[in-house]
């Protein structure tokens, strides 16, 4: 009897560990998470930018930018602009920054021709996946060039980095992460 009493003493100490450890790196992974807020219509085109530790909340820039323009057809190049500035938050981050340019070219070009209807949300969604995913092909192959940083890059880079995924040239594909 005693022994199972302190068996399930231990598994509860440990699953309370568990569940800070949990907490702490939940909060280590995004900490601006827990403080974002409803954008207002001051702030809609304005995109939260930073935390109480200074770094770049590129998700929750991107949600402001989604609930200020939520029509992507009719308010697409609005909506393109929004997330260009929130994108460009990212930029001094990045290794090679002129890959995000060449990013936002692509996205605006094509905002407008979704916006004038010559072009589907699904194709546009589609050229921007494949656009991003040989991106990230090429960071990848210039990386070892660069030169060598020990740290882990900021969230908002890794927020870019999984950022359009193939799902997002899928119907449906307005996840958080496509943009």
């Amino acid at each position: 009897m005693r022994a199972r009493c302190l068996v399930v003493l231990s598994l509860c100490i440990l699953l309370s560990c568990c569940g800070a450890a949990r907490q702490a790196v939940e909060g280590e992974a995004d900490p601006a998470t827990a403080s974002a807020t409803e954008p207002t219509p001051d702030t809609a085109t304005a995109p939260a930018t930073t935390t109480a530790t200074e770094t770049v909340n590129l998700s929750g820039a991107l949600a402001e930018c989604r609930s200020a323009f939520p029509d992507q057809i009719a308010q697409a190049v609005a909506r393109t602009s929004c997330v260009i500035k929130a994108t460009d938050l990212v930029r001094p981050l990045l290794p090679f920054p002129e890959l995000l340019d060449r990013e936002n070219a692509l996205r605006k070009a094509l905002a407008d021709q979704v916006q004038a209807r010559t072009m589907s949300l699904l194709e546009r969604n589609v050229q921007i996946q494949k656009l991003h995913a040989q991106l990230l092909d090429e960071e990848r192959s210039r990386l070892p060039a660069a030169p060598a940083d020990a740290s882990k890059p900021p969230l908002a880079v890794t927020q870019w980095r999984q950022s359009n995924p193939e799902g997002c040239g899928r119907l449906g594909g307005d996840a958080a992460t496509c943009f």
